[in-house]
């Protein structure tokens, strides 16, 4: 607690702590030279021997202590400052009293409590330093030789040089409290921004992602099928063709495969817009009971072939609607497609994980190999494609897409000829 409060006393900024070291540096020197001069101007001067001597090596001492860089140093420089200052005005004005309060000694001692108050930004430091410094000047002067006037002007001014020396500070406070309410409103500012850029920077590196996506759709997968598309074309308008040359189902064929062709590319067209869409979707959360999003999955897939069922009692969560419907209809479209049992069986099952609620979607599929685990989950990576299946390979990259930027996580677990498990979370805090 103490040193705490040692440190508040002795906090200083990185500019305070710069300008009171040159300033003390200064003081250095000029200590010496006015000791000099006083003594060449007034013979009658004095002192206790090397005493300014010892000051003035101290100020130079203390106005370098920040050259050390040392973290101690910094935390309590303002007490060192204070400490040097208080001892050295206690001391001149111990010597302004030896001297009979000569104007010389008197008019160094007022530079240096003037000057001292306005060093020290710490205002419980400010009025130590003003009060006993008030109090000793008083008790010297009371207790000296000096007649009334003499006595009745220098407590005047020193009493005077208290209230402005106050006055100035106090000014100084106020300036310096507003210049800190704006720096801390600048610091959340500045925080809120840093906290949207990185939030900007994270979504552009998806939608760079998505580009990237894009472009190899657009480069390798379209491509490869506008070209079969041209070379099937060419082929059925010849000119030089001989149709007795090419039969009937030949040319039947030719034709069913150009028709594959355009409907291939019309499911990648279509999964290419239902993947990009998805992107500005995130925000629109609400309250989901689960159960009750399941049961309408449940009862336009469940039928005589395929049986899903519940393992666990699900709970509430929040979540965008359209997206939630979205990964469960995949995942179980997912396992009914792909099965091979003639009747498929899908299990939707529920447990919690710390923050993390984790659902899991199995069947009794043919299974994956680990091999393909990761594969599975990339844009348009299928096992096989086959345009009557209406599948491009596009589901679980867009699962995996949804509940990832909903600050979740999607993996896999397969049994070949025994089936598969989907397993992905949500997050809620």
């Amino acid at each position: 607690m103490l040193k705490q409060y040692l440190k508040r006393l002795g906090k200083l900024e990185s500019f305070e702590i710069r300008n009171s070291s040159i300033v003390l540096c200064l003081i250095s020197p000029g200590l010496y030279l006015y000791s000099v001069l006083i003594f060449e101007f007034n013979v009658n001067a004095v002192e206790l021997p090397y005493m300014r001597e010892l000051f003035s090596i101290v100020f130079l001492a203390v106005g370098l202590l920040p050259r050390f860089k040392r973290k101690w140093i910094y935390k309590y420089y303002g007490l060192f400052v204070f400490t040097l200052l208080f001892t050295f005005q206690f001391y001149l004005t111990y010597t302004v009293a030896l001297n009979n309060f000569s104007i010389d000694y008197l008019l160094g001692s007022y530079i240096v409590m003037f000057g001292g108050i306005l060093m020290l930004t710490n205002r419980t430091l400010v009025i130590i330093f003003s009060a006993i410094q008030l109090l000793h000047m008083t008790y010297r002067v009371v207790y000296s030789e000096v007649d009334i006037l003499t006595e009745g002007a220098i407590l005047i001014s020193i009493a005077t040089i208290f209230i402005y020396s106050f006055i100035i500070i106090n000014g100084i406070m106020r300036y310096r409290k507003g210049l800190e309410a704006v720096n801390r409103s600048l610091e959340k500012n500045i925080e809120q921004r840093t906290r949207d850029l990185e939030t900007r920077a994270r979504e552009l590196e998806l939608r760079n992602k998505d580009l990237e996506e894009f472009a190899y759709v657009v480069s390798h997968d379209l491509k490869r099928h506008l070209r079969n598309i041209h070379t099937l074309a060419e082929w059925v308008t010849l000119p030089d063709i001989d149709e007795e040359e090419v039969s009937k189902e030949e040319m039947a064929h030719n034709l069913k495969t150009l028709k594959e062709q355009v409907d291939i590319m019309d499911l990648l067209i279509n999964g290419i817009l239902n993947y990009s869409l998805q992107a500005n979707k995130e925000h629109a959360v609400k309250l989901l009971n689960v159960t009750e999003e399941l049961m309408d999955l449940v009862e336009k897939w469940g039928s005589d072939v395929v049986i899903i069922k519940f393992l666990n009692k699900f709970p509430e969560i929040y979540y965008n609607q359209a997206q939630f419907t979205q990964i469960f209809q995949n995942l179980i479209d997912n396992a009914i497609k792909h099965n091979d049992k003639a009747v498929a069986k899908v299990a939707i099952d529920y447990y919690k994980e710390g923050e993390e609620h984790v659902f899991v979607v199995s069947d009794n599929g043919p299974g994956i190999e680990e091999k393909y685990h990761d594969k599975i989950f990339q844009l348009f990576q299928k096992l096989e494609l086959d345009a009557s299946s209406e599948s491009i390979g596009i589901g679980l990259a867009l699962v995996k897409k949804i509940v990832e930027r909903h600050g979740g996580r999607i993996w896999v677990s397969s049994d070949l000829e025994r089936g598969t498990k989907f397993y992905f979370t949500i997050l809620q805090k």
